[in-house]
């Protein structure tokens, strides 16, 4: 099939969350290159009519509607990931097209409605999608780590939120960190040690868990505890985990922020500067 004649199809997804907007919203994203020729997916965002959060209308060019539903998901989803760090709520993509019945009542069932909601503006819709394909073209690692943590944010299993964050944390760190120093071990524990003090400094200066020395050590153990079933979970076991979540979900956030604003110098590729019109 010759790339002209691909068609494009419209794909709805429905995200579930403590967001909303104002009004409908629609815009144009570039997504990519067809040959030599810029193309944009069709963005239209509206209230969700059943639920809290929003639904979304995304056009994707594919040579069939499952590629296309595959490509819009992979697309709006990066997107996802960015918007969560950037107003720090959880956010859940639906992609199942049932809307009534067995599957949407079990989401709502599992994604309760929220009284109050977040609303998202125009801009930053924008500027989540310029986001995501800056870095989806520049720094896929750091983008995967978004979505860990938007992983955590969202899920209801306190060990699920917090390898989630741990996760976000220790793949920044073992991409990113700095070099280090002699006669220490090269293992996330030490990456991630270094990585903090690039940020913040001392650990006397670290921001939340200022002077908290055992904080990386503590955490790491509890995450080869619960991925790798070193011991039996029992209560006291939850108990610890879910005392530990609200600190390690600030970590996480203030840790992925500091780092794309301070360490991360993305780059678009000089062929796409003019086309994304950033």
């Amino acid at each position: 099939m010759e790339i002209a004649e691909i068609p494009v199809w419209e794909v709805n997804l429905i995200v579930y969350g403590s967001i909303t907007v104002e009004s409908t919203i629609r815009f144009s994203e570039f997504k990519g290159l067809r040959l030599l020729d810029p193309f944009y997916s069709d963005i239209e965002i509206r209230r969700n009519r059943f639920d809290s959060g929003v639904v979304a209308t995304v056009t994707a060019f594919a040579p069939s509607g499952q590629l296309a539903r595959e490509a819009a998901i992979l697309f709006f989803g990066q997107t996802l990931d960015v918007l969560s760090l950037q107003i720090n709520q959880p956010l859940y993509l639906n992609f199942n097209d049932n809307r009534s019945g067995s599957n949407a009542s079990h989401n709502r069932n599992n994604h309760a409605s929220h009284n109050t909601l977040r609303r998202v503006k125009k801009e930053e819709w924008q500027d989540a999608f310029k986001e995501a394909r800056l870095l989806a073209s520049t720094e896929t690692t750091f983008l995967r780590a978004l979505s860990w943590y938007r992983k955590g944010l969202h899920s209801e299993d306190p060990f699920d939120k917090f390898l989630a964050f741990w996760n976000a944390i220790e793949i920044v760190a073992s991409k990113y960190h700095p070099p280090i120093p002699k006669g220490r071990e090269k293992a996330s524990k030490s990456q991630t040690w270094e990585s903090f003090k690039a940020l913040w400094g001392e650990c006397e200066n670290w921001s939340i868990i200022q002077g908290q020395k055992q904080w990386i050590d503590e955490n790491y153990e509890i995450r080869m505890t619960i991925a790798h079933g070193i011991q039996p979970i029992d209560i006291e076991t939850v108990k610890e985990v879910t005392q530990k979540l609200d600190a390690i979900q600030q970590v996480a956030h203030k840790f992925l922020w500091d780092w794309r604003h301070q360490e991360l110098n993305p780059q678009i590729p000089p062929h796409l500067r003019d086309m994304m019109e950033y």
